[in-house]
């Protein structure tokens, strides 16, 4: 009998591991979009604007103004800006 407790057991576990609850995905996945972004920094620290230059490595690469606006790293690759998509 304490094989079979011991069995049991050992099934619900790896059950609970096995297993993801579909309800927990659902409300995962909103609540990521929902969330507001942090800004992303300049090498000062302060967040970034529209036209202030980006760093030559961030090209190509997206960033968040303070209010949340999504500006990419384009432009002249030598000089590269902040600029709306």
């Amino acid at each position: 009998m304490t094989l079979r407790m011991f069995i049991a057991a050992l099934t619900i576990a790896l059950a609970g591991l096995v297993s993801v609850p579909v309800a927990s995905q659902a409300a995962a996945g909103p609540q990521q979009s929902e969330r507001a972004r942090s800004c992303t920094h300049t090498s000062s620290g302060s967040c970034i604007r529209g036209g202030q230059f980006c760093p030559r490595a961030s090209y190509g690469h997206s960033g968040w103004d303070a209010h949340g606006r999504r500006y990419v790293c384009k432009g002249n690759r030598s000089h590269p800006h902040w600029m709306r998509p």
